[in-house]
């Protein structure tokens, strides 16, 4: 059964933003290791270190959900499209207080705010959150049923 090109382009879109996020928690974690083993950082980023690796679990979780939407899509199976969904309603949900936390000057990801990591934040959430409706959008338009038409007037 061939895969709706709706669903190919949403599997893509998970693909990589799983593969993404994966490697940011990848990232995260190696950070907590080497601050574990000395490397000095400021307070500041020692507490937003803490502080993400908290919702690391979480993260993983979103990610690896990521990547077997991604495969479920691409192999045809049915409930693949419940994964993708419930994956792309959270990314949206998130980008959206994201980037209105960032708007209104309370970056969390920022210990002091300034004018390149609004910018910076903006684009990276503006991005993160556009990519999965993308992706709620692909799916929408893969459960409408095509019709062809003949041409002739019935």
């Amino acid at each position: 059964m061939p895969v709706h090109p709706s669903r190919l382009a949403a599997s893509v879109v998970l693909l990589i933003g799983g593969m993404v996020v994966a490697v940011s928690a990848l990232a995260v974690a190696f950070a907590r290791i080497l601050v574990d083993a000395g490397m000095t950082v400021g307070p500041a980023d020692a507490a937003l270190l803490d502080d993400v690796v908290g919702v690391l679990p979480f993260i993983v979780a979103f990610a690896v959900a990521n990547l077997v939407a991604a495969s479920g899509l691409l192999t045809g199976k049915s409930w693949a499209e419940g994964i993708a969904l419930g994956s792309a309603v959270v990314a949206i949900t998130v980008g959206v207080i994201g980037l209105t936390l960032v708007i209104v000057g309370r970056d969390p990801f920022a210990p002091v705010a300034t004018s390149r990591s609004t910018s910076d934040g903006i684009a990276i959430l503006g991005v993160f959150t556009v990519a999965y409706l993308l992706v709620f959008v692909a799916l929408l338009a893969a459960r409408r049923p095509r019709h062809i038409s003949s041409g002739v007037a019935a």
